[in-house]
């Protein structure tokens, strides 16, 4: 049992990078890292890099156990909710969820996404809000140029109105 325990916990340490070394090699437990791969969302390619960092050793991971670990690791990390926070922050969906769970998540990361890419509109707009009004305030500004700066003031303003607006009703939505 205790040993079990200590496999497991240096299974889990292990799955947070696939370089390893020839006693983690030996005394991995494959099933426990799938497990932590298939709950982080990570793709095949993982067991890929581990089988390689292994070979060096001469050991062959199980992959039969990794698999049945990763899929019950999906299990899970393909959730709405899951998708959703992995939308919002703004990171990449590597096509990992099976059906029928799959479109559950894909539309929580679409939602999500959606939030992430009206936010990050909205920083951009206010940064070139803030830079035109630092333009108007500077001396020697021609009126021309002050009309133009003025004119695209006004249109920043309106369109962050607009994305504000957006922003809200799509995280009402959530």
């Amino acid at each position: 049992m205790k040993h079990s325990l200590a496999s497991l916990a240096a299974a889990l340490l292990l799955a947070g990078c696939a370089a390893m070394d020839k006693n983690q090699c030996q005394y991995a437990n494959w099933y426990a890292i799938g497990l932590e791969d298939g709950g982080q969302g990570r793709t095949l390619d993982r067991l890929g890099e581990r089988r390689r960092a292994c070979a060096e050793h001469g050991v062959q991971p199980d992959g039969e156990r990794y698999a049945a670990g990763r899929n019950e690791g999906l299990k899970s990390f393909c959730t709405y909710d899951r998708g959703y926070r992995l939308g919002a922050a703004g990171n990449a969906y590597y096509g990992v969820c099976p059906e029928p769970a799959a479109s559950d998540f894909v539309a929580g990361y679409r939602r999500g996404k959606e939030i992430h890419d009206l936010g990050k509109r909205l920083n951009e707009v206010n940064a070139d809000i803030k830079q035109t009004k630092a333009g108007l305030s500077e001396p020697g500004v021609s009126p021309r140029t002050r009309g133009q700066l003025a004119e695209r003031l006004e249109d920043l303003s309106r369109e962050a109105a607009q994305l504000e607006q957006q922003l809200a009703r799509a995280q009402s939505r959530r």
